[in-house]
This record gives structure tokens, C-alpha cells and sequence, in this order.
């Protein structure tokens, strides 16, 4: 899969309901995101480390969570360009 690191564990992966060609992997150091069934990934969101998990909203899918090992939740309303704790 183009783009994202070998010898990683996936700590989570979440699929848009609306469209299933976007997918969000986490991996401890960072997230990343296809737009096109998982072909190719783009790492987002710099800022957040420790990640555990990732959810989509299934009834706004540009609205995307992930949580840190610690507990800690972020939130994006756009896609995952912009991350807030939540």
C-alpha cells in the first residue's frame, strides 16, 4: 500500500460510510488517510502522536476522531486537515 510505513502496527482503521474509497489507518506516530481505496496514503495531522484509534461520523463523515493511548481525544470537522481536543 503506497505511502504507508512497513513494519508498523495499525492501531486503528475507520472506513467513510458515504464513500467507502476514504480510509483512515493510526498508527502510533501518526494518521493517515486514502481517497482512493487505500492505493495510496497521505499522512495528516503532525500534531498528534500515541494515537489508538480512529471513528468516522456515519452522518458526517468530514467529521473524524482519534484518540491517544492516554485517553486523550481530537476531533476534525474537515477530513482531518485540522485537529482540536475534543
Amino acid at each position: 500500500m503506497g505511502g504507508l510505513p512497513t513494519n508498523r502496527t495499525v492501531n486503528g482503521f475507520a472506513v467513510d460510510p458515504q464513500n467507502p474509497r476514504i480510509m483512515y489507518v493510526t498508527m502510533r506516530d501518526r494518521l493517515f488517510n486514502s481517497t482512493d481505496a487505500g492505493k495510496t496514503w497521505k499522512a495528516l495531522g503532525k500534531e498528534l502522536r500515541n494515537l489508538a484509534a480512529v471513528a468516522v461520523n456515519p452522518k458526517q463523515p468530514a467529521e473524524v476522531y482519534v484518540t491517544t493511548v492516554e485517553g486523550i481525544i481530537f476531533k476534525s470537522i474537515n477530513g482531518g486537515m485540522i485537529w482540536g481536543k475534543r
